[in-house]
């Protein structure tokens, strides 16, 4: 029935097995999402404060000094940062899975020396070594989603690394909205200690999570790559399995006899400069937008406007960002990448001046601090579904293959450096000595306004390409207005096509359409072209 559910690329599309293996690896999202909102929640707990900070007399009240919630955000940011660069230069190397246990064990090393703490100095290494797992994490678990999913549908895999990580987020703002009025020590250590779960989960999927089918092809490894894709792809013929196989390699062949890049200086070099700029951008401005003054910040800055219960405030926040990346399953690849990104901005630019404008000029007034929630629920709402969703598939599928872990690497490090400058310089402006408070949002709201700019200019459309056409599509130039209607004739486009015709055999349950004859005579015929080509 043309116009059903039926039809739609993510039912097509989606395996069990895909699903499932998408949806595990995202679970690394949720230790950073964990990690980097309880944090928020402690430095606003009156226990916590009490048994880390020091009193300050004039307000008659213990408090972390602004130095040390600097220092506290900023030094995690800067590991994470230095976890970026790890990344890059044991991803290629080991693969994505084994990355992913280096990471967990980290994670683990990171929770231990944290949960163990009794001193503020002892939390902050434990972040640290936290960060650097966290760093790790979101350059392979996106790369990994990639690299498994067909084109139209690539946008809602590599989704799901965002869902989880604010679902982990999510969590543990609840655990701290449950305990923070407790007066001993579990007011803040069991948010710390439940952290434990997630890496630990993560650490035994890797033995049965199989390796990404495009880095076993780089390695030479096509037999593997097709048991990969044969699983992943529950349901296609052997034989376009194969096909896609031989597809993927020489792509892969073809990038490396054209451009041979595979050296850092390579992702400065020819068109693979205006790939970098592109996964650079959208990290960085991500962070400008006031990404980590949300993360880090949230319940001073809800105090410091005149929430009284801001710890209620801050999980409604929370189960709304959640919600609102729930839609982005569907709409990163029904309306694109651009579009959502390009509006994203002017609405999140326009509730952050909402915001900065009413609790900057009325402090204290009831229907202004409404007004103020208000806006700051729509600036959530839209930035889950637009820039904290879109940036990990932009930047996961930019670059090409021989340089996308070094590419990310470099796109994710300069992102997490402005988080780094982000998170140190806010707590002097938002408190003493520059003593802003919610006049800040005039900063992120201008920000969010350069970035719906850099959008409309910079960033081209690549919802349903394959990988390998976003190659051919960077290689010959394509304008940025020009790349969602630009016709492909390579590897690329016969890869789509492959991809294409297993979702109507996966959606029909059929094994196979046509006979032996006319499935060996469209292979022919493809190869014909690519020769031509």
């Amino acid at each position: 029935m043309p116009g059903s559910w039926r039809d739609a690329d993510l039912v097509r599309e989606l395996t069990l097995p895909l699903a499932l293996v998408s949806a595990y690896a995202s679970l690394g999202g949720a230790t950073y999402g964990w990690d980097a909102n309880y944090w928020s929640g402690l430095l606003g707990m009156t226990q916590f404060c009490k048994d880390f900070g020091v009193f300050n007399q004039a307000a008659d009240a213990w408090e972390i000094p602004s130095s040390w919630q600097s220092a506290g955000s900023g030094a995690p940011q800067a590991a994470i940062a230095c976890g970026c660069l790890v990344a890059g230069l044991i991803g290629d190397k080991f693969g994505r899975i084994k990355t992913f246990m280096i990471a967990s064990i980290i994670a683990i090393i990171g929770i231990i020396i944290q949960a163990s703490a009794f001193s503020y100095w002892q939390i902050l290494v434990g972040r640290m070594v936290n960060g650097v797992s966290m760093g790790i994490i979101c350059n392979a678990v996106p790369i990994y989603q990639a690299e498994c999913a067909p084109a139209k549908i690539r946008g809602s895999l590599v989704n799901a690394y965002q869902f989880w990580l604010l679902v982990g987020g999510t969590m543990a703002v609840t655990v701290n909205y449950c305990l923070y009025t407790r007066v001993d020590q579990w007011a803040y250590r069991v948010v710390i200690i439940l952290q434990f779960l997630i890496p630990i989960v993560m650490l035994i999927g890797v033995f049965v999570l199989p390796e990404s089918p495009r880095w076993l092809i780089k390695k030479g490894r096509r037999d593997d790559a097709a048991k990969v894709l044969q699983l992943l792809r529950r349901g296609t013929p052997a034989a376009v399995i194969e096909e896609e196989v031989n597809l993927l390699a020489a792509a892969e062949d073809e990038q490396e006899r054209n451009f041979h890049a595979s050296t850092w200086l390579d992702c400065f070099r020819g068109t693979n400069l205006r790939r970098t700029a592109i996964a650079t951008g959208v990290q960085c401005l991500q962070q400008a937008q006031g990404n980590s003054f949300i993360i880090n910040y949230s319940i001073t800055f809800l105090q410091q406007i005149g929430i009284t219960d801001s710890y209620k405030i801050l999980c409604l926040l929370y189960f709304v960002n959640c919600l609102s990346s729930a839609f982005a399953f569907y709409f990163s690849d029904k309306i694109g990448r651009r579009p959502l990104l390009f509006g994203g901005a002017l609405i999140c630019g326009i509730s952050m001046f909402s915001v900065a404008g009413v609790t900057g000029y009325d402090e204290g007034n009831q229907q202004s601090l409404k007004g103020a929630l208000a806006a700051l629920f729509l600036w959530q709402f839209t930035q889950a579904l637009t820039w904290a969703s879109c940036v990990w598939i932009v930047t996961s599928e930019v670059s090409t293959l021989h340089l996308r872990e070094k590419t990310i690497t470099i796109a994710t490090f300069s992102g997490f450096c402005i988080g780094v400058l982000v998170t140190f310089i806010n707590p002097f402006m938002q408190g003493a000595p520059g003593n802003l408070a919610g006049r800040v949002g005039f900063i992120y709201a201008a920000f969010s306004i350069a970035a719906a700019a850099w959008t409309a200019f910079m960033l081209p459309e690549m919802k349903g390409r394959s990988l390998e056409e976003l190659d051919e599509l960077f290689d010959k130039k394509v304008g940025v207005w020009a790349f969602g209607k630009y016709k492909t004739e390579g590897w690329g486009k016969m890869l789509r096509d492959i991809e294409d015709e297993t979702g109507k055999n996966i959606m029909e349950g059929v094994e196979v359409h046509g006979s032996e004859a006319e499935r060996e005579g469209e292979k022919g015929l493809r190869e014909k072209n690519v020769v031509e080509v």
